[in-house]
């Protein structure tokens, strides 16, 4: 996964559009994205290793001996499994088949409609990251950094006051104050500077995030004939696998029951 910089040349507003940030913006903007996509990596490796410990575990209940090449194998097959129908989910937000093709998919065997479903899933590395999971830990980050960034602009402006209202008199008279109120000055411009720069870092992952959203939303739309079948198999699927599910009426007037009947 290599999609740092395709994010950060995204514009807010139009796939095609021109950059929407300064060039002096653009190497933050870059490394809000490596973070990002550093943890996107880090929860499919974990999820990775849930499916394996799960197989695994499930093996060794029923006494069945598997090869640790073949245990893999299986484990990062039904993770894309998993992965492909949580995408699918996303994009049936998005997407709706319409009546003609959910006639059409009633048509096709589960067999078919299992191909249809298997290639819209896999193109879930394919797509643009969902990382809207991920705003809102951002945004509680950011209102934390807002609040100490606020407390430290007052108690800056605080010193200062005081510094300069002990005047030039006041300054040679109370030396050793001007010394202790000069070093806690710098040492809360460092803190406040160095807040500045997290706020800085914050915004640009809310950035990435919403250039993410929209790549992701455009390559949607782009793959929508892929996608669109892919939703409704998975629709036809579920439909049949309700209890005493009734097809809709054939042409002739008959009726199909569906698999559960």
């Amino acid at each position: 996964m290599r999609w740092g910089t395709t994010i950060v040349d995204q514009h807010r507003s139009s796939p095609d559009g021109p950059p929407a940030v300064r060039v002096d913006d653009t190497d933050q903007l870059q490394a809000a994205a490596r973070e990002l996509e550093a943890l996107v990596l880090y929860e499919q490796a974990r999820h990775l290793a849930e499916v394996h410990a799960m197989l695994a575990e499930r093996y060794r209940r029923d006494g069945v001996q598997v090869q640790d090449a073949e245990l893999d194998a299986q484990a990062d097959s039904l993770a894309l499994l998993e992965r492909g129908d949580r995408f699918l989910k996303d994009v049936a937000t998005r997407l709706h088949p319409g009546s003609e093709l959910l006639a059409l998919a009633r048509q096709v065997d589960d067999h078919g409609l299992g191909v249809w479903r298997e290639a819209a899933g896999s193109l879930v590395d394919d797509c643009p990251p969902s990382l809207v999971h991920l705003r809102w830990r951002v945004e509680e980050e950011q209102r934390a950094e807002l609040r100490t960034h606020a407390h430290l602009v007052r108690a800056e402006a605080q010193l200062d006051g005081e510094h300069r209202r002990l005047g030039p008199v006041g300054r040679w008279w109370q030396h050793d104050r001007v010394v202790g109120l000069r070093g806690e000055l710098a040492d809360y411009r460092r803190r406040r500077e160095r807040s500045g720069r997290r706020l800085a870092h914050l915004d640009a992952k809310l950035q990435v995030i919403d250039r993410s959203e929209h790549a992701r939303a455009a390559w949607i739309v782009q793959a929508r004939e892929v996608l669109i079948r892919g939703l409704a198999a998975a629709q036809i699927l579920t439909e049949r696998q309700q209890p005493n599910a009734v097809e809709p009426a054939a042409a002739d007037g008959s009726v199909r029951l569906g698999a559960g009947s």
